[in-house]
């Protein structure tokens, strides 16, 4: 039985602003609670691989043969592989300098799916791309002028990352029921973290940092709802569907992080808003237009 459009489509609006919640918690946690980032993202991988397995024991795995686990595996080992530079990224820069970055990555999906799915880019299309990297123009303006603390090399990895993540998600999804697939990412998240206890100094931090495992388990639920939405999302829309929904996160999180400055919870250096806004609304815009024609044939 084929799944109601507007169930996927609630995922899909519901998710960015789960996944932005989640990005200025993650702040909050490192700026207020966290002493040494990189042992914390230890106990968060460990929440993550608890929470997977958790999902795994109350499901179905007969007739779920072995290739079927490939590709959710490999979606959650891209996207643990990022926890370390992600935390790292949130100790030194406001969360909506970093967030507003990522969100170009719409564009590779873009690019993958004209690679892989033989899907074409109508003219309206180009255009929503131009619109998303003269945000990304404006927005590294801005980052100049606030002297980001964090290497470029870090950035793109987080956007290659995002893709591939989403990417994989999609074609999970068309070979696993999406909780068993949800459930194979998140060990699979956790997996890939843990071989971070081999470094010194991480190993070190880690029994102090586990006194905060109630912020991981806290943030990491949240981590688990955006993987829940996501991978529902994808099961019944396309990918640049999603995407496209999913660049409304910068905003989401410029919003929060607004909303906490006022009420002063210090997660940032400065109130971020009228400064990013205008790129960042220019980067939504013009994913809205580059997945347009995919929008109007769904509806």
């Amino acid at each position: 039985m084929t799944t109601p459009i507007f169930l996927p489509l609630i995922f899909a609006i519901i998710s960015p602003f789960i996944w932005g919640f989640m990005n200025v918690l993650d702040k909050f946690v490192v700026s207020h609670r966290v002493k040494n980032t990189l042992s914390f993202t230890i106990v968060a991988g460990i929440v993550n691989l608890a929470i997977g397995i958790i999902l795994a024991l109350f499901l179905n795995w007969t007739n779920i043969a072995i290739n079927d686990l490939l590709f959710p595996a490999i979606a959650g080992l891209i996207f643990g592989s990022q926890f370390f530079l992600y935390y790292y990224m949130l100790g030194k820069e406001d969360v909506s300098n970093v967030i507003g970055f990522v969100y170009v990555y719409p564009i590779i999906v873009a690019i993958l799916s004209f690679l892989f799915l033989n899907e074409k880019l109508s003219l309206i299309s180009y255009f929503g791309m131009s619109m998303i990297l003269l945000g990304v123009i404006f927005l590294s303006v801005k980052a100049k002028q606030i002297r980001l603390k964090v290497s470029l090399w870090m950035i793109i990895s987080l956007i290659i990352v995002v893709a591939l993540y989403e990417f994989f998600i999609k074609i999970a999804t068309n070979n696993l029921p999406e909780l068993n697939g949800i459930a194979i990412s998140s060990i699979c998240v956790g997996l890939i973290i843990l071989p971070g206890l081999f470094n010194k100094k991480i190993r070190l931090g880690f029994p102090k940092e586990l006194k905060n495992i109630k912020w991981a388990l806290l943030n990491e639920s949240l981590t688990f709802l955006g993987i829940f939405t996501t991978y529902f999302a994808m099961a019944g829309l396309p990918a640049t569907i999603v995407s496209s929904i999913a660049a409304t996160q910068p905003f989401a999180v410029l919003i929060l992080e607004s909303i906490a400055h006022k009420i002063g919870i210090k997660i940032s250096v400065e109130n971020n808003f009228n400064k990013n806004i205008a790129p960042i609304l220019l980067i939504v815009f013009g994913v809205v237009l580059l997945y347009l024609p995919e929008i109007i044939a769904l509806i």
